[in-house]
């Protein structure tokens, strides 16, 4: 009979207390956070002890062949702990004397409690009190509105009691704030909305045309209809090498970014923006095409009135995010990292998936560019999609949503908020349906996931 299969959590605890792998411990009282050895196969001073957790856990899990390469056991069990939600909360494999990782332990009951404490049962008021400070619901369409009233009098308007629910206002951030430390390194570096990028031209004007007549990945000359039929063996894995290469010129992440803006559900607007610095989303209904901001380098794209928003309440509420939006939100690259930044009383929220159910929230910070994206992630899962059979690549797009939450805690859709915008990175869209078209089969180019993984470890 066959075993059935542990689980991460319980075998990766049982594991560290073991004491049975050099390097791998706790890292603080709690048992909450632990580092784990990282060590690159081609260093002098590897050994098979720097590597036997990676293939103790293919062993056991079925996931990859125990006699194959450490690299594949590596990229099996990070996968794994990113399905389960681990949070690397230090990345020190490439340090000289003890490469290594941390990781923060999932926690998934204080997010629970965190969000239950805005559920309904929780917040309606009891009908024989009447308190003057209280968090409660109200009905908002189909869909309930989260917010805490201040000052609740009987006779408050229902339009201001859905307001207070909108994430604007000035509410003070928090000025002691300390980013985690994979965060600290990019912030470091001169970033969206700190003046022209230093690796961009000094004329911003000749920045635009270059780009809006340069050909990249993600708008090829040519389709590739046919071109797998027509291809021989390897000709599809170095084409797509090519293209990667392409992509990332030097230490620089090459991109276009295709807009797409919703207003509950219903397409508002489509924009392509060549910019590769990226782009500000500004409400400025005078303004109607795109156009380059000379100060930041990144062109100012304008939402669109909600004129077409039949429900009153709707439209009032869609009218005062876009109001507060300010001087806007910022989405641009910095060497191969995505950024965003908001810089109005909007908050911004965002995830990979229009579909996502995780019910926790990402907010973009106000204080600092968030590191959104790194180049490095998305071969990542162009890697596990060649590597591990089932496996999907990695995402092209980030979901926004304005003033809202997102991903939602009570798990509802995306198409019910008030203002969403998908951003897809065209150089991504392109290669992720080039791989998709092609096959996980037909990139499996011991090349191809070499180069992958140098470009990933730097």
């Amino acid at each position: 009979m066959a075993h059935p299969k542990p689980l991460l959590i319980e075998w990766l605890r049982d594991q560290i207390n073991s004491g049975s792998y050099p390097g791998v411990c706790w890292t603080n009282q709690q048992q909450t956070e632990f580092c784990i050895p990282w060590k690159h196969a081609l260093r002098q001073d590897s050994s098979e002890s720097d590597v036997l957790i990676f293939k103790n856990w293919a062993k056991v899990s079925g996931k990859g062949n125990i006699n194959g390469d450490s690299s594949v056991w590596k990229r099996n069990f990070r996968s794994a702990l990113r399905a389960k939600k681990f949070e690397l909360i230090s990345d020190n494999k490439n340090d000289t004397a003890n490469p290594h990782k941390v990781y923060r332990w999932p926690n998934e009951s204080t997010s629970e409690d965190m969000f239950s404490a805005a559920s309904p049962s929780q917040h309606e008021p009891d009908p024989h009190e009447s308190p003057p400070i209280q968090s409660y619901v109200v009905p908002f369409t189909d869909e309930d509105l989260y917010h805490p009233i201040q000052e609740s009098t009987p006779h408050e308007d229902i339009l201001q009691k859905c307001l207070t629910d909108l994430n604007i206002g000035p509410q003070a951030e928090a000025a002691a704030y300390e980013p985690p430390p994979e965060q600290q390194e990019f912030q470091r570096q001169p970033v969206i909305g700190s003046g022209v990028l230093p690796w961009q031209q000094s004329d911003p004007v000749a920045v635009e045309d270059a780009v809006s007549e340069a050909r990249f990945p993600g708008q090829p000359a040519h389709p590739m209809e046919g071109a797998v039929d027509e291809a021989f063996e390897g000709q599809l894995a170095k084409q797509f090498l090519d293209d990667i290469n392409k992509t990332k010129d030097g230490d620089h992440f090459k991109t276009q970014f295709r807009i797409i803006v919703h207003y509950r559900g219903k397409k508002e607007l489509e924009q392509l923006v060549a910019n590769e610095a990226g782009f500000r989303l500004v409400y400025r209904p005078e303004q109607a095409w795109p156009v380059l901001d000379h100060k930041s380098g990144l062109t100012l794209v304008s939402l669109p009135r909600p004129v077409n928003i039949k429900d009153q309440t709707q439209a009032k509420l869609t009218q005062c995010i876009l109001d507060k939006l300010g001087e806007g939100l910022d989405i641009g690259v910095s060497g191969d990292v995505v950024y965003g930044q908001r810089r109005g009383e909007s908050k911004a929220f965002w995830s990979f998936s229009e579909f996502d159910q995780s019910g926790l929230p990402r907010e973009i910070s106000k204080l600092h560019p968030d590191p959104l994206y790194p180049f490095s992630d998305f071969l990542r899962g162009i890697l596990d999609f060649i590597s591990i059979e089932g496996t999907a690549c990695g995402s092209c797009s980030l979901f926004l949503c304005l003033g809202e939450k997102w991903p939602d805690p009570q798990k509802g859709p995306l198409s019910k908020k008030l203002i969403t915008v998908e951003v897809v990175l065209t150089s991504l869209e392109h290669l992720k349906n080039m791989a998709m078209e092609g096959g996980a089969s037909s990139l499996k180019s011991v090349d191809l996931q070499m180069s992958l993984e140098e470009m990933i470890l730097g």
